[in-house]
């Protein structure tokens, strides 16, 4: 089991901020290295599902193993800044939808670990959950927010897209939705599940090799 330290900014130690910089920082590569390739992959219906279900599940992945190793307030958040940071730097210019999304994943596991008080598996789960499902809003939002798109015309956009992912007629346009939505439950309360396991088996390896 986990011991939460002493919260805030002033608990934490260098190696604290090393951790938080190197658990960003591997966010960040991923982002501009597979987040990348997978763009090329899979056109168009990457923005939709794909890229989305695994940048965030990966994403939730690294900072829940780096909340282990600083297990203080802010640590998951802090993660996403310098994730986000690191994204302005991609080849393809500042894209404000990627940043927004990655700080509010980050956001989201931050309060779900801050109101179960201390980390076990299932807050884990949970806050998996919410940061990967956040993709399913996230494109509602940010298209009417950029470009003005009403609800109507995203949900328009995103049966007609998850109909050629999934394979199912657009005339089952909520049993799409559902079937998107449930897989980025799953994917998220997977992702939470292996964050747990391997951030302590992490954690078991250098304590003893120390």
């Amino acid at each position: 089991m986990i011991k939460e330290k002493a919260t805030g900014l002033a608990g934490y130690t260098v190696r604290d901020w090393v951790y938080v910089a190197v658990f960003g920082a591997l966010w960040g590569a991923a982002e501009l290295t597979l987040g990348s390739y997978l763009h090329v992959l899979f056109p168009p219906l990457a923005d939709t599902f794909i890229i989305g279900l695994v940048m965030a599940s990966l994403g939730a992945i690294i900072v829940l193993v780096g909340r282990q190793f600083v297990p203080r307030l802010g640590a998951v958040l802090m993660m996403g800044i310098v994730t986000a940071l690191l994204k302005t730097l991609s080849l393809g210019g500042v894209v404000i939808g990627p940043i927004v999304a990655i700080l509010a994943e980050s956001l989201l596991i931050e309060a779900t670990l801050l109101l179960a008080r201390r980390p076990t598996r299932w807050s884990f789960i949970l806050a998996g959950i919410l940061a990967v499902s956040w993709n399913f809003f996230h494109k509602f939002i940010m298209m009417r927010l950029l470009y003005g798109k009403g609800i109507e015309a995203v949900y328009a956009q995103m049966i007609a897209d998850g109909s050629k992912v999934l394979h199912i007629d657009v005339r089952y346009g909520l049993a799409i939705l559902l079937s998107l939505f449930l897989v980025r439950v799953i994917v998220g309360a997977l992702a939470g599940w292996l964050a747990w396991d391997l951030g302590g088996a992490v954690r078991r390896r250098l304590a003893s090799e120390g």
